[in-house]
Order: C-alpha cells, then sequence, then structure tokens
C-alpha cells in the first residue's frame, strides 16, 4: 500500500517538527519506509548516502513510542542503535541530541572511546557498536530487558563479515533476556540500513524476520578524474589543479597518510592545513583532527578508511584517492564523503601502477551498474555461472562462537557456560557435533575447565583475557599475535611480526622504543632516547583479497567474453589472464600445481604457468579438494575469519574456510573457462602484470 506525503506526515505528528519541518517534505525512503516502521514491520531500507536513512528509521520509532518515551518518569532502554565505528556513534549522537533536545527524551551513547555509562539510569534511546553491546550484556544484561526494538546501521560493512556474525549471535541473546523478564513480550523490530547491496534477501534473512526490503534509487552522478600517482609531486600539482578548499584524501595504509601529510606540508604551493586521521590516534587526537578540519577554510585530511563513513567533517568540496581501493563497497563509501550537497560526487583517483588504473576504471563502472541495480553486470546468459557469483559466498564464522562462549561466562552469575547456552545463539548452520568440539578444544588449550556437570569455566588462558578485558571484539589481530603496547598504559600499539625480548631497542615510528617487558604474546614499549636502535620494528602486514566482481569489470573492459581467459606468452610458458580475483587465482594456481604444472600466481588478475597451455587441464574434484586443503592458511588471512580462528578445532576452522571458497561454485568455473589468444590486448595485458 502506498501513502501520500499528507498521510505520511500526519502519522508522525510528533516528530515531524523534530526531524523534517526545516525540509518540508519526505525523500523517497522516508515516505515508503516511515509506514512499515510505524507499524511495527522488520524492515531492511536500502538507500544511496545521504538519503535520509536515519530519519526514516528514528522518526517513527520514536512516534511509536511516544507516550513510554516522554510521559514515564523512568527512562528504560527503548531503542538500541547499532553503528559499524566508534566516531559514527559519536557523531549521530551529536546529530540527533539537538532535535531531540526539550522532547524529554534521554538519549546516550557508549564506546570504548566513552566507557561510562548509568546503567540506573539508562537511555531510551543508546547508540554503540557491536562490541560495546557485547560488553553491556556481560555487564548490565538487566538494561535489555524492555528494548522494544534494534536498529543495524551500515548493515552492508557488517554483514558476511565476523561482526555480522556476532551481531546475529547478539540478537537471541537479547530475546532471551526480554522474554525472561516478560514472557508475554514478544519479539523486538528490528531495523537494518545498507547501502545498495547484491543480495538484499540474503541480509533480511540473516539479521531481520519476516522482514520487508524498502529500497530508494537515487546515486549521485560520479564526475572522477583519473591520473596516475608516478610520485607525491603529481599528487601536488593535481591539488593545485583541482583547487578545492577543502580535501580529503584516501591513503590505504596508515605509514601512507604519514608520509603523504609530511611531503604536503612541505610541498603544498598554496596554505592548508594539513590533518592526518587514522585508528591508531588517540581518540582524543581524532575527534581534535574532525573538529578543526570541519572549522577550517582551507585545509587537507588525509586519513586511512577512518574516515570512510558519515563522521561530521564539515563540508568536503573534493575527494582524492591515493591508490585503489579493493572493493566496491570502500570506494563508495570514501567519494560518498564529498560535495553531499551538490547533485554529483567529485572524486580524483590517483593510480600508483597500471593494475590500480584499471580497478578504478572497474570500479566506476561496479558504481554504474549498482546505481541501475542490475548485478548481472550485462554477462549475457544468465544461466552462465557468473551471473551467480555477484554475491560473494556467506558462511558463518564458528571463530565468533568462541568469542560468544567467553561473553557467556562473563555475564552468567555462575561465570559458567552451558553447551545449550550456545546451541541457543548459534546458528542452524553450526552443528551440535562443531559445539562439541569447539569446547572440547578449548578445554584442551586451557581456556575452559570443566565445572559442575555439564558446565564450563575459565581456566588460566581466558582469566589471562578477562584481565585484559579482550573478550568482546572479533576484528583485529589473531588473539595469539605478537602485540607491542605501551608499557604504562597497556594501549595497544600494533601487531607485529614476532614479540621482541626484553632490553631490545627498536626503531618506531622515528622514535626510539625500549622493550621493558614481554609476556608470551604481548610486549610493553617505553621511550628511550639517546640509545641505539638494535632493529627496527617489523608490523605484521595484511594485504586485501580484490574480489572477483572487481577483476570481471576489468575482464570485460577488454572485451573479453564470460569464461574467457586470455593467454599472454612468456619464455617457456604463459601468463594466464583469469580474472578471478585474488582467493579464486590463488585456489587456481593450487589446482594447476596440483596437475604438475609450474605455476605461480603474479596478482589478482593473472598467473604464470609453464609449460604453454592451450586450455585447462580436465576438472578433478579430487585434485580440487585437495588444493582447496592446501590454500586453507593463505585463505584465512584473506577471508577475515575473525581473531580467534586459531583457537579452533583444525578440522572446525579448515571447514570454515572451504565453505567460503565455495569449490563447487569454483568448479563450476573451471569447467566452462576457454583458453583465447587475442594478440590486439597484449599490451594492455603487459600493463597489468
Amino acid at each position: 500500500m502506498t501513502f501520500s506525503p499528507q498521510e505520511v506526515k500526519a502519522a508522525i505528528p510528533h516528530t515531524w517538527p523534530l526531524f523534517f519541518t526545516r525540509h518540508g517534505r519526505f525523500t523517497p525512503i522516508q515516505q515508503q519506509a516511515i509506514p512499515l516502521i510505524l507499524n511495527g514491520r522488520d524492515t531492511l531500507l536500502i538507500a544511496a548516502t545521504a538519503a535520509g536513512k536515519t530519519e526514516a528509521v528514528i522518526a517513527p520509532l520514536l512516534e511509536r513510542h511516544w507516550p513510554r518515551l516522554t510521559q514515564s518518569p523512568i527512562s528504560n532502554l527503548t531503542i538500541l542503535y547499532i553503528c559499524p565505528t566508534r566516531a559514527l556513534v559519536r557523531d549521530l549522537y551529536q546529530r540527533l541530541r539537538e532535535p531531540l533536545a526539550g522532547s524529554g527524551i534521554a538519549l546516550g551513547w557508549k564506546t570504548g572511546d566513552a566507557p561510562f555509562l548509568d546503567v540506573e539510569r539508562s537511555p531510551a534511546i543508546l547508540i554503540t557498536t557491536p562490541e560495546s553491546t557485547d560488553s553491556l550484556l556481560t555487564r548490565a544484561p538487566r538494561l535489555f530487558a524492555g528494548l522494544h526494538t534494534i536498529v543495524l546501521d551500515e548493515i552492508h560493512l557488517f554483514d558476511n563479515a565476523p561482526r555480522g556474525d556476532q551481531i546475529r549471535c547478539l540478537l537471541p541473546r537479547i530475546e532471551r533476556i526480554r522474554q525472561y523478564a516478560d514472557p508475554d513480550a514478544g519479539f523486538m523490530q528490528r531495523i537494518a540500513l545498507s547501502a545498495t547491496v547484491p543480495d538484499p534477501e540474503g541480509i533480511a534473512r540473516r539479521y531481520l524476520r519476516d522482514g520487508v526490503i524498502v529500497s530508494a534509487p537515487g546515486g549521485r552522478r560520479i564526475e572522477a578524474e583519473i591520473a596516475p600517482l608516478y610520485d607525491l609531486a603529481e599528487l601536488v600539482n593535481a591539488l593545485g589543479r583541482r583547487a578545492a578548499q577543502k580535501t580529503l584524501l584516501f591513503c590505504n595504509s596508515r605509514d601512507e597518510v604519514e608520509e603523504t601529510a609530511v611531503y604536503l606540508r612541505r610541498h603544498l604551493p598554496h596554505h592548508a592545513e594539513i590533518f592526518v586521521h587514522y585508528s591508531n590516534l588517540d581518540a582524543k587526537m581524532r575527534l581534535e583532527v574532525e573538529t578543526r578540519f570541519a572549522a577550517a577554510s582551507t585545509a587537507v585530511c588525509v586519513s586511512t578508511s577512518t574516515l570512510e563513513l558519515g563522521i561530521d567533517i564539515g563540508s568536503v568540496d573534493d575527494v582524492a584517492l591515493l591508490g585503489a581501493p579493493p572493493d566496491l563497497t570502500s570506494f563508495l563509501q570514501r567519494i560518498g564523503r564529498g560535495s553531499r550537497r551538490a547533485a554529483h560526487t567529485r572524486v580524483l583517483c590517483l593510480p600508483k601502477s597500471p593494475g590500480e588504473w584499471a580497478r578504478f576504471e572497474a570500479l566506476l563502472q561496479l558504481a554504474e551498474v549498482q546505481e541501475t541495480g542490475d548485478w548481472r553486470l550485462e554477462i549475457g546468459d544468465s544461466q552462465s555461472p557468473i551471473s551467480n557469483l555477484q554475491s560473494p559466498q556467506y558462511a558463518f564464522r564458528p571463530s565468533v562462537l568462541i568469542q560468544q562462549i567467553f561473553s557467556l561466562i562473563k555475564q552468567s552469575p555462575t561465570g559458567s557456560v552451558r553447551r545449550a547456552d550456545v546451541r541457543r545463539i548459534a546458528p542452524p548452520e553450526v552443528t551440535s557435533d562443531d559445539i562439541n568440539r569447539i569446547l572440547a578444544q578449548l578445554t584442551f588449550a586451557r581456556y575452559l575447565r570443566a565445572g559442575r556437570l555439564g558446565e564450563w569455566k575459565p581456566d588460566v588462558e581466558l582469566e589471562e583475557l578477562l584481565d585484559r578485558h579482550e573478550i568482546y571484539a572479533n576484528i583485529g589481530a589473531d588473539v595469539r599475535a605478537a602485540t607491542a603496547v605501551d608499557a604504562y598504559t597497556g594501549k595497544t600499539i600494533a601487531q607485529t611480526e614476532r614479540v621482541y625480548k626484553k632490553g631490545t631497542v627498536v626503531l618506531f615510528g622515528g622514535k626510539l622504543m625500549k622493550v621493558v617487558w614481554q609476556d608470551k604474546y604481548r610486549f610493553g614499549l617505553a621511550p628511550a632516547p639517546g640509545q641505539q636502535a638494535d632493529e627496527i620494528l617489523r608490523f605484521q602486514k595484511t594485504y586485501a583479497a580484490i574480489p572477483f566482481t572487481v577483476t570481471q569489470a576489468v575482464a570485460r573492459s577488454l572485451n573479453l567474453q564470460p569464461g574467457q581467459m586470455a593467454a599472454l606468452p612468456a619464455e617457456n610458458g604463459i601468463y594466464l589472464f583469469h580474472f578471478w580475483g585474488t582467493v579464486w587465482g590463488e585456489l587456481l594456481t593450487a589446482v594447476l600445481l596440483n596437475h604438475a604444472l609450474a605455476a605461480e600466481a603474479i596478482n589478482e588478475y593473472c598467473l604464470l604457468v609453464r609449460p604453454p597451455l592451450t586450455q585447462l587441464p580436465a576438472w578433478e574434484e579430487k585434485i580440487g579438494r585437495e588444493a582447496a586443503r592446501q590454500c586453507v592458511s593463505l585463505a584465512s588471512n584473506r577471508l577475515e575469519m575473525g581473531r580467534f580462528h586459531s583457537l579452533l578445532p583444525a578440522d572446525v576452522a579448515e571447514t570454515a574456510v572451504l565453505r567460503l571458497l565455495d569449490l563447487s561454485r569454483f568448479s563450476q568455473l573451471y569447467r566452462e573457462a576457454a583458453l583465447v589468444k587475442r594478440p590486439e590486448i597484449y599490451e594492455k595485458l603487459h600493463l597489468l602484470l
């Protein structure tokens, strides 16, 4: 049923003046979603950045619970609003605080940057992160007893990743608390917000109950300039040519951010304040950067992905990308930060190699496709396996259950967990045998010990994690990874290649630091001015996997048909341009090695194989399975398996990775692959090496 703007306005008499008076109208997503949310429906809202999704959710939820929120003498948590980053939590709190001022509705926020929350006087609306939600469940579960609605913002950034799986476990935990407090409470309403995604039905199925999907077209036209980045002098020239007052410049690493900022301060010909922003900066420093950049008249902010989301940094005239982001989501989040009040989005793309240039062009093409919603990408036959590969394979990460077991123990009044507790929160695809094996492995590794019959309690390894409050996050380095921390505050500085011995002096960020203590996985660093460096601190590096959809878009730009692989002659062999992305490209390399061919993965586009091939060897299921098993270790680092993955039983961990490798779809693609010789594109292929 369609409602007119007048009917929608009449349905929200209390919240129309708070959120819509200054605009005088609804956006398309607001007009569609508000009636559904008012009626209590679980809803997935899909719309572009700056389409008004937040108001489309908050206004009807407040209207629906208005008497409870404004007339009750005691404030009870009614709406839980989960965001993907701490900065976005803080920013959303600031955005909502002004319209809610004077309404009598208590608004609160909770993150690791603002750890205090008075649970005795809980706000009616709480904005937080998955990790802080988890922490609150262990500290103050009664806080959730009267919860009516949970909102999952930017759900596409959670889904098919450890934090999304964590949310899937948190939802039944919250429901159980509510049902215990009031058996007649019914289910809480669930709302999710997202950018355009290829699998909205899957997202709705995983996070909502009988949810309705509401989508609205309307992204902004992208005006992109692609200019090669031979050195940072090219960046300075480009910034001068574009003459923007406020530029947000994204880099792909912290080191790159610092190096670029130093160069701009020295060489930018016009006056501009230069700021840096990344996650390792102290929260107060990040907030200061955001505030000062917003207030500056002429400035450049050099950032990692920390500013991809809608944090308030004022008006941004231009966005520049130093190096291509790995995937479409990151690309759209970054470019969406600029020209927010204009009808178009300006972006300067600065590839550091021809391969990155091709990736930028592919991302721009995919952005156009996303706008139309045609995720088949005009690849021809809809029966082709490629047409079914635009949505990444989803599989629950069982490592999240380890984190949840630890959290359940912390929540329990008896300090223990039962098998039934884990079964209750695990999704159906996790078998009871998997749960038994996980509990047994954690007991063997001294994270758990047997308590009363059928119960497990913390053992020495878990006690250590509990003491450090390191049980709430599923992202970050492996729980057993070498970690450098501030020797006096305990704050994590970086994950490193190894643990450095006590007394070692290392060079870190241009400063001399001394290891003053160490334990199994951590070591403390303190300033050591005037001393001699023994070695440079080496960071543990991770490399983002380039997805299949992006590399396939590059193949289409070369006029390769679906399923075609381009063969480029090499000495005693060929460069085989599969365009299958990072993970499947490495799996293909392993398959060829198991066929006794000399194969070497080059990049996300191609591999080198000797002797020359005219076609792929016939698919053999046994060889394919063996190759997949050989790729498990490498793939686990590419597929974001969660920081507790190494604590899983070996077979459970292997099975989890194999599910995401999706050998079935890979084999279908392999069988239909055809090698072609295309001399007219040899020159372009050479550039992609």
